[in-house]
């Protein structure tokens, strides 16, 4: 190798750092060295020195000029502008660790830091917008960042500055909050340098209290990130620290545990820890699988009637005919079958909690005799007279609008005000996005532990697809996939391609069919001429729709996402993007 090659391939500054960029784009990463004294062109066309295949990025973007292995970016009047650190530049000097954004790309220099800016201090707004470019580039490239809430201690607001500038790097940014506690975005950062970062400033800033959130592990979401983070300051006392996995509250419940992270439904146990204390009966509203049983038990385990039995009975779950006899009980020989008397779940559940699920299922004319019992408090078993006293609170639910089912005459008003003397909307899991992960935590760690096997990490594509699905089944479905995941996929690592085909939306947003599945496939047409002669369809309108059904179908499964699609169907990228615009797909 010549003298000269060798400078090229290994360059250096004149303080003898090495000088190139990192590029991460589309789906591959690569260093480019950098020359000591030279110009470097980005841009998208053949012939740049860094090429970047994307029409978001200008044929000739910026450049990057050096002298003795100083870096200065200039932008050459491109459409999209270029980014250093989050902010749009016109022309800057570049310090190591600074990071460009260049359409979808992402370039890192690597070089001198003595002279390192400071990091940016922003306003609240820009904050939050800063961390939505973020979370894009997460999405995108499959990275990492951290958000750090920061309870400011009194004695500590003097020190914030100076600790600031001593343990950011220049690509963080930080804003105060509207409640005056401090929010730091730090990009391209995971939980143990989110930990590294914070131990510093507990250091220089020991009276506060510290949380922090790492995306896409906590969230997928601005809110969810920055709501993470500031329940785990809260949940921190001065001094010390927090994660937002670890600031979820746990209720623990007779057959289970009911796990809180999400604001809207910490206010909600809240609600539901005050209606247990009372003997009103209460109305679960909530789409199936969302955890309305858990709501019931809850109820039931914080009130008084904890040591009393708590009896369910699914009302969609049995015939029209036998659904009377389990309310109420039987007498011996009241019907075909009743071969021994057997007392209702009334009387089962006395002094406890009769839970009534899927009420808006039960019968008509069961329903007036269930209205009887709630107001008379006494059940008269199928096959006999006597009147038998109970004492139970009742809680129902439903996933249907039963206000709306009784204007409609399908359920009847009285029973309706009788069941309703409190009400409780559960929200879906779509809605409780911090939930998400922090369930799939945990379904799979109790799966790891049930089955004997070791612990298994999430990727952070994976924990984007978790986030993207809109979960029609609620958290049911979400253990469910998280059991077929330990079922099927034998290693330490869980993949986003491993849900390939079980986690499919559809164009408008609805669970799809799944990739593959039949109905995808374009059939070929088969005309029928003379006898024992066929005519098929050009080989090449075949392959034509066959490519169309298969690109749009990886599209659909990773959510639009152009590099992981091409990937999952083995295409290079550019030949992707290319037949993209051939066949119109995503235009």
């Amino acid at each position: 190798m010549s003298t000269a090659a060798m400078t090229r391939a290994t360059p250096s500054s004149a303080d003898g750092a090495r000088v190139y960029l990192l590029v991460v784009a589309g789906d591959a990463s690569w260093m480019h060295p950098l020359p000591r004294d030279g110009a470097v062109v980005i841009g998208r066309v053949a012939g740049c020195d860094v090429q970047i295949a994307d029409n978001a990025v200008s044929r000739q973007h910026a450049r990057i000029d050096l002298i003795d292995g100083r870096a200065t970016v200039t932008d050459l009047n491109s459409q999209n502008g270029t980014l250093v650190n989050n902010q749009r530049v016109d022309r800057r000097e570049l310090v190591g660790g600074d990071v460009l954004t260049i359409g979808t790309g992402v370039l890192v220099f690597h070089g001198p830091s003595s002279h390192a800016l400071p990091m940016t201090m922003v306003g609240w707004d820009e904050l939050r917008s800063l961390l939505a470019r973020e979370l894009d580039r997460v999405a995108h490239f499959g990275r990492e960042l951290a958000v750090v809430h920061v309870r400011i201690g009194a004695e500590d607001r003097g020190k914030v500055a100076a600790a600031l500038t001593s343990h950011l790097r220049s690509l963080d940014a930080a804003a105060w909050t509207p409640e005056r506690d401090l929010c730091l975005l730090l990009p391209e950062v995971d939980a143990d340098g989110a930990v590294a970062t914070i131990d510093g400033l507990l250091a220089a800033l020991p009276a506060s209290s510290f949380g922090y959130a790492v995306a896409p592990r906590d969230g997928c979401d601005a809110d969810s990130i920055l709501g993470g983070a500031r329940a785990a300051a809260i949940a921190s006392v001065g001094g010390t620290r927090a994660s937002a996995a670890g600031a979820m509250r746990e209720v623990p419940l007779a057959n289970g545990t009911a796990i809180i992270a999400d604001p809207a439904m910490v206010r909600l146990y809240a609600l539901v820890e005050r209606l247990a204390a009372a003997a009103l009966p209460v109305l679960v509203y909530g789409e199936t699988g969302a955890g309305k049983e858990l709501v019931a038990e809850a109820l039931h385990h914080l009130s008084a009637r904890k040591g009393k039995p708590r009896v369910a009975l699914n009302c969609a779950a049995l015939p029209e005919a036998l659904v009377e006899s389990e309310l109420f009980g039987h007498e011996r020989g009241a019907f075909s079958g009743a071969v021994a008397t057997k007392p209702g779940i009334f009387e089962q559940a006395d002094g406890g909690t009769v839970f009534l699920d899927e009420i808006g299922e039960l019968p008509l004319q069961v329903q007036a005799k269930l209205l009887r019992v709630i107001e008379t408090m006494r059940v008269t078993r199928v096959g006999d007279t006597r009147e038998i006293a109970v004492d139970v609170r009742i809680v129902s639910a439903t996933n249907r609008d039963l206000k709306d089912e009784a204007k409609r005459g399908r359920f009847r008003q009285d029973l309706y005000f009788r069941l309703s003397g409190a009400t409780v909307w559960l929200p879906p899991l779509r809605d409780r996005p911090r939930e998400i992960p922090i369930l799939a935590q945990r379904f799979l760690a109790d799966g790891c532990a049930k089955a004997g096997r070791g612990p298994v990490t999430v990727s952070p594509a994976l924990y984007q697809r978790l986030a993207a699905y809109p979960w029609p089944g609620n958290v049911r479905e979400l253990k469910n996939v998280c059991q077929f995941l330990l079922a099927t996929v034998t290693g330490a690592r869980l993949e986003d391609w491993h849900v390939d085909g079980v986690l499919v939306v559809d164009g408008d947003g609805a669970p799809g069919p799944a990739v593959g599945s039949s109905p995808a496939l374009p059939v070929p047409l088969v005309e029928v001429g003379e006898p024992g002669e066929r005519k098929f369809r050009p080989l090449g309108e075949e392959i034509e729709e066959l490519e169309r059904a298969r690109i749009t179908e990886a599209l659909r499964s990773t959510h639009g996402n152009q590099t992981r699609a091409a990937r999952a169907i083995g295409m290079p990228l550019r030949t992707f993007l290319s037949k993209l615009k051939r066949y119109g797909i995503g235009g």
